[in-house]
C-alpha cells in the first residue's frame, strides 16, 4: 500500500501499516516505495492526569529533503482529527553524523515526557533509528 504524496512529496503513512505490511521497519517500505520522506503516524486514546479518552496523534517525520519541518508540520496538522492533540516530530535523516543531528518535537504543552514517549513509540516500533543508522533514509 503506497499512501498518496502530500502536496509537499512526504508519504504519511500510519503505523499499523508500517508494522503489518512491512514488518515493523521503515527501511522495507523505504525500498518497496522509493520514498525517503516520510511522515508516520499514530491515533492513540489514553487517559492523561485525570481525563480519561484523551485523543493523541503523533507524526514523526523522517526526511532528507526537506531543509526545515514547517511544512510537514502543518500538513500534520491538517491531518490532525480535530478531537486530538498533534504531538509532530521531525528526524532530519540527512544530517545523520552532523552537529546539527537532532530529533525535533514540537512541545504542545502536555508534558515532556508524555510527548517524548509517544514519539519514541513510532521510533521503536517502526525501526527508524536502524533505518536513519544504515544510511535507507539519506
Amino acid at each position: 500500500m503506497t499512501p498518496p504524496e502530500s502536496p509537499d512529496g512526504a508519504h504519511f503513512i500510519p503505523l499499523a501499516v508500517i508494522m503489518s505490511e512491512y514488518d515493523g521497519r521503515l527501511a522495507s517500505y523505504i525500498e518497496a516505495t522509493g520514498s525517503h520522506d516520510n511522515v508516520i503516524t499514530m491515533r492513540v486514546e489514553m487517559d492523561v492526569a485525570g481525563v480519561k479518552g484523551r485523543k493523541f496523534m503523533t507524526a514523526v517525520a523522517v526526511t532528507r529533503n526537506f531543509d526545515s519541518a514547517e511544512a510537514l508540520q502543518d500538513a500534520a496538522a491538517e491531518e490532525c482529527p480535530s478531537d486530538h492533540d498533534c504531538v509532530f516530530a521531525w528526524v532530519p535523516a540527512d544530517r545523520f553524523g552532523g552537529d546539527d543531528f537532532g530529533i525535533y518535537i514540537d512541545d504542545i504543552g502536555v508534558g515532556e515526557q508524555l510527548q517524548n514517549g509517544l514519539v519514541a513509540e513510532i521510533i521503536e516500533q517502526a525501526g527508524i533509528e536502524a533505518a536513519v543508522a544504515a544510511g535507507t533514509v539519506s
